[in-house]
C-alpha cells in the first residue's frame, strides 16, 4: 500500500478519538494479530500547526527539571523523579516532597530542556482553564498549577512529561465537552507555552509500572539518542515483551506523545 515502508505516523484525533490509544489497536497479521505500536511509532497532534510551536527557540542551559510532590501520594513518584537524574548528570534539578512547590516550578521551568512532573492531573469540565496538575503549596502559590497559568508561561523545553493519571484528557471522561476539542487541555497548554512535545497519559496509571516505563523511555531517549517517538515505542515494546502482568495494554498503552516526534 501507499504507507509501505513508513514507520512513523502522526495522528490528529477528533472528539472521542482523543481517548483512543492508537498504539494498542490490533493489526491483523497472518494467523495472529500484533499491536500497532509493534510496527509503528505513533504521535498525536492537536493540529498540524502544533509542529511550529516553539520552533527556533534556543536550548536553555538546564537539562532536566523533575518534580514529585508529596501531596500526590504516589508511592513510586519520588523514586521515579530521582532515578531520571542518572540520564541527565549535568545541570539537572530534582525537587521531591515538600520541595516540589508551584513557585519553584514557575521560577525554574523556563531554563530546562526536559520537564518531568510525577504527580496527579485534575480536570474542571465547567471551566477547563482551571484544570491543572498538583504541586506543593507555599506562601506565594496554592500548589495547583492550572491551565490558565501554564498558558502565561514561556517555556523552551524540548519535552514536558506528565507522568500522572489522565493528564492527556482535556475535559474528563466522556464529558459534555469533547476531550481535546477545547484548546485548553493540559497538553495543548504546555505546547502553547513553548514545549515542542508533551508525553502524557490517557487514563489513571499504575505508578509502579510507570516507574519502569519511564526509566526505559529516558534510557532510550538520552543514552540511545533516540527520537522521542522512537524512545516511547521502544519502551512500550519492551514492556509488551515482558512475562509480567505489565505486558497488558492497560499498563503501557495510555502514554501518548503529543507534538513533535524528534
Amino acid at each position: 500500500g501507499w504507507l509501505q515502508g513508513i514507520a512513523r505516523r502522526y495522528v490528529v484525533p477528533h472528539g472521542i478519538l482523543h481517548y483512543l490509544p492508537f498504539g494498542a489497536l490490533p493489526r491483523p497479521q497472518g494467523k495472529g494479530a500484533r499491536f500497532l505500536v509493534e510496527e509503528y511509532e505513533v504521535t498525536y497532534l492537536p493540529a498540524a500547526a502544533a509542529l511550529v510551536y516553539g520552533a527556533g527557540a534556543e536550548n536553555p542551559d538546564g537539562t532536566l527539571l523533575a518534580l514529585a510532590p508529596a501531596l500526590a501520594r504516589l508511592p513510586y513518584a519520588q523514586e521515579e523523579a530521582r532515578s531520571l537524574s542518572q540520564f541527565f548528570p549535568a545541570r539537572s534539578s530534582v525537587l521531591v516532597g515538600r520541595q516540589a512547590t508551584e513557585s519553584s516550578f514557575k521560577r525554574a521551568a523556563g531554563g530546562y530542556r526536559v520537564i518531568h512532573l510525577a504527580t496527579h492531573g485534575y480536570f474542571n469540565k465547567l471551566n477547563p482553564l482551571f484544570s491543572g496538575v498538583q504541586l506543593e503549596p507555599d506562601q506565594a502559590e496554592d500548589g495547583r498549577l492550572e491551565v490558565h497559568e501554564i498558558l502565561g508561561m514561556r517555556l523552551r523545553a524540548n519535552l514536558v512529561t506528565l507522568s500522572a493519571c489522565e493528564t492527556a484528557l482535556g475535559s474528563g471522561y466522556f464529558a459534555e465537552v469533547p476531550a481535546g476539542d477545547d484548546f485548553v487541555g493540559l497538553t495543548r497548554a504546555f505546547l502553547f507555552a513553548g514545549s515542542l512535545s508533551v508525553l502524557a497519559s490517557l487514563w489513571e496509571v499504575n505508578d509502579r509500572s510507570t516507574l519502569s516505563l519511564m526509566r526505559s523511555f529516558y534510557r532510550h531517549l538520552h543514552l540511545g539518542r533516540a527520537p522521542k517517538a522512537t524512545a516511547l515505542a521502544q519502551a512500550q515494546r519492551a514492556m509488551l515483551r515482558t512475562g509480567s502482568r505489565y505486558r497488558h495494554p492497560y499498563f503501557w498503552a495510555p502514554f501518548v506523545l503529543v507534538g513533535a516526534m524528534q
